[in-house]
């Protein structure tokens, strides 16, 4: 009986093998006068025949090269390297299941970690050279990026342990004594807040303004935001009161969330729906295309352009940045006197406690929220505190 195959493709070095489960491991072995010249073998992807098949016979045409005198090893030629561990962690389930968000900025990382070792292999990294190069970083990007090019490091080096390109407890970066930068603690004044509602009003922008008011006031994400749907929101009726609730899924911890708009929100996400077209999925739409923000480069350059017109009336706006929106409500509600578990309910980050535990043992509350969000208060005028003494 004829054995079943992957493909029929008759290429030198071309190797399949079907496992128990049915599954197809694929790959391209050197020949033995090539594996002397340290050339090793490189895995291919079965759910890519034609793709896999190219890379067969160009990795054999650089096989021979080497043989012949003519070429000289290559990442891909010379297997376990650095490059390959990159391709390999961004095809993992770990890696996949990150928000969008969080894949954008471990792939700058990713890059700059390709430029500089691309071509190294992975099993040739010791404990020094990393603290070599982590000091370097030091000296010459700063602490954040430093910390953040080791961090991902490490992921990438779990990686290899576990697929078997280092040896268990191998990881270089383990127990490195990185120290951790201050975390940003930059959060808008009132007189901020209102500069920058103002600016939108004033550039004919309502969708905008509508959108910093929900991560101001509601500390939701600048994702979240964006990807908000019109009939995520409802009127309810609770302990005697009508709220205008925001049901969503979070982007980031994938954790369900029902949240009452704040009062200074609830007529801009009203206008918004009232104004909707035919089929209008988003809440929030462009006013000059008409389309949505979900690319997330459009709305950066409104945000941008609110920014700058903000800053003609206060000029210290310049530095915001939308996540510090985020922030500001956390501060906002402890001066209004929210709790920390109350906050947390809203930040949907477990903030006040150990995020495991508070996960498990404190799930997020309709009414916990609903007393954050409405900790969220002006300040009264000074003159008009005077006056009622």
């Amino acid at each position: 009986m004829r054995r079943k195959k992957l493909t029929e493709a008759k290429v030198r070095g071309l190797r399949q093998r079907q496992r128990k489960d049915g599954s197809w491991r694929l790959w391209w072995e050197p020949s033995a006068n090539a594996s002397a010249q340290g050339i090793a073998a490189v895995e291919l992807d079965p759910d890519r025949l034609t793709w896999s098949t190219k890379q067969a016979q160009r990795l054999n045409k650089e096989a021979d090269a080497i043989l012949s005198g003519k070429g000289i090893l290559t990442p891909t030629t010379r297997g376990r390297t650095v490059t390959g561990l990159i391709e390999n962690y961004q095809l993992s389930p770990s890696y996949q299941r990150k928000a969008a968000a969080t894949r954008r900025g471990y792939d700058s990382s990713l890059k700059l970690i390709g430029e500089k070792w691309g071509g190294h292999m992975v099993a040739e990294f010791s404990k020094p050279i990393m603290v070599t190069w982590y000091e370097t970083l030091l000296s010459e990007t700063g602490e954040h990026q430093a910390v953040a090019l080791l961090r991902m490091m490490s992921i990438l080096f779990s990686r290899a342990e576990a697929i078997g390109w280092r040896p268990e407890n191998s990881n270089p970066c383990s127990a490195m004594k990185l120290h951790q930068p201050p975390p940003r603690d930059r959060y808008a004044t009132w007189a901020e807040y209102d500069a920058l509602i103002a600016a939108a009003d004033q550039l004919g922008m309502p969708s905008m303004a509508c959108a910093i008011a929900l991560a101001t006031l509601m500390a939701q994400r600048q994702r979240d935001v964006i990807t908000a749907q019109i009939d995520a929101f409802e009127e309810m009726e609770a302990a005697e009161d009508t709220y205008l609730i925001w049901r969503f899924t979070r982007s980031k911890r994938k954790n369900g969330a029902t949240l009452p708009v704040h009062p200074e929100a609830i007529q801009r996400v009203r206008n918004l729906i009232k104004a909707a077209k035919p089929n209008q999925v988003h809440l929030l739409t462009d006013h000059a295309t008409g389309g949505n923000y979900l690319d997330g480069h459009l709305f950066r350059k409104r945000w941008a352009a609110i920014r700058a017109e903000a800053a003609k009336t206060a000029p210290t706006v310049k530095d915001i940045q939308f996540r510090d929106l985020r922030r500001t409500f956390g501060v906002w509600a402890r001066a209004g006197g929210g709790t920390r578990a109350d906050i947390g309910d809203v930040l949907g980050n477990s903030a006040a406690v150990d995020p495991i535990l508070g996960e498990t043992y404190m799930p997020p509350s309709f009414f916990t929220a609903a007393r954050a969000i409405a900790a969220v208060q002006r300040p009264e005028p000074a003159f008009k505190k005077r006056n009622m003494k």
